[in-house]
């Protein structure tokens, strides 16, 4: 899992990448569905310092990114982190209920990390509108450090995962 937490330790954006679906059988696959969309879950959390145990806020049950999504998420953190780019916005794909927006600190040497997601796919049975209508938006700041462990750590994840 990667993990991208706040510099005082007590919230975190976490990432799964839990699966990954293999091409249709005597298919020809093309650009991305020659490596298959991975299956993840994502969710924003809290420290409890009294049990020690990370709780979420939100999180997502089950998103498909396409390799191009998740490698784009890692090349722009590394684009800020070498300061080739003040920020980075990374929606993974239309209709997919979350997005990331990354940039440098106004005070200092970290980064500032907006993660938005959007609830309303699990809310539509109650409230129709238009996508975005029930987003909620998490800002916090994280350290330089803990957004190259988090970059790193989604490379290696989406190298790891094979295709079934």
């Amino acid at each position: 899992m990667a993990s991208l937490q706040n510099d005082a330790g007590s919230m975190r954006l976490a990432v799964a990448l839990v699966d990954r679906e293999a091409p249709p059988a005597g298919h020809l696959p093309l650009g991305d569905a020659a490596s298959g969309r991975f299956l993840c879950t994502a969710a924003v959390e809290h420290f409890d310092r009294r049990d020690r145990e990370w709780w979420p806020f939100v999180r997502i049950p089950a998103l498909y990114l396409g390799p191009a999504a998740v490698d784009a998420l890692v090349e722009g953190a590394r684009q800020v982190l070498q300061g080739s780019a003040p920020g980075f916005a990374w929606q993974p794909g239309l209709g997919v209920p979350i997005a990331l927006q990354l940039g440098a600190a106004d005070a200092g040497p970290g980064v500032v990390v907006e993660v938005g997601i959007d609830l309303g796919p699990w809310l539509a049975e109650m409230v129709a509108g238009p996508p975005g209508r029930e987003a909620c938006l998490f800002r916090f700041a994280a350290t330089r450090a803990d957004l190259v462990r988090f970059a790193d750590a989604l490379a290696a994840e989406a190298r790891g995962v094979p295709a079934r």
